[in-house]
């Protein structure tokens, strides 16, 4: 599939929501520059979240968009009258079939009170906890569990992500995610750093 993008602001993203009582919040390396308070640097594409069961609404969200399904094996357009399949994890959107893709929007999975982690469920979150807000009032995913998703990835922006938000972590969010890299990752290269961290009492 071409991978040309064209992302939305985060503005235009806040105002096709705003009608709908939905809870949403901006995922992927935007959230830790909200998180820190800059841009870090030049950014492809935007990354939303929702939780799975609130995924119909993206048709109300993006009327007459071109949808398309993400999972592990394969990437096809979503047609409303067809259920997720359990191995979704994102949706792409694009106004249609010849324009770039402008949002990707993520699958949360858990329940009311608790987020769980899509590759292991036994790694949660409190959902009251999940996200944090700017000044703005825009909602983005808390940094401690959005750097466990890109600590999967092993691409070097990742790793200059961590570089740059460890030292504003504090040590709750460096315990949890010491706690959850430890099963997901247990030879993970951040986990050092953490410990480092830890070591000089770094708030």
């Amino acid at each position: 599939m071409d991978e040309l993008w064209d992302p939305l602001s985060i503005d235009e993203i806040t105002e096709r929501f705003a009608p709908f009582d939905v809870d949403w919040w901006v995922a992927g390396g935007i959230a830790l520059d909200l998180f820190l308070g800059w841009r870090t640097r030049a950014h492809n594409d935007i990354d939303l979240e929702i939780y799975r069961n609130d995924a119909g609404v993206l048709f109300d969200v993006f009327p007459g968009w071109d949808l398309h399904v993400v999972s592990q094996s394969d990437t096809v357009r979503w047609d409303p009258r067809t259920p997720l399949e359990s191995d979704a994890f994102g949706v792409w959107a694009r106004p249609n079939q010849d324009a770039p893709w402008m949002v990707e929007i993520m699958l949360a999975d858990g329940d009311n009170e608790t987020w769980r982690f899509r590759r292991d469920n036994e790694i949660s979150f409190p959902r009251s906890e999940l996200t944090r807000e700017t000044s703005r009032g825009v909602q983005y995913c808390t940094p401690e569990v959005q750097l466990l998703f890109k600590a999967t990835k092993g691409r070097p922006k990742d790793d200059a992500d961590m570089v740059r938000c460890l030292h504003r972590l504090d040590s709750y969010q460096r315990s949890w995610l010491t706690t959850a890299l430890s099963r997901s990752e247990p030879s993970h290269p951040w986990l050092d750093l953490m410990a480092q961290a830890e070591i000089g009492g770094t708030e």
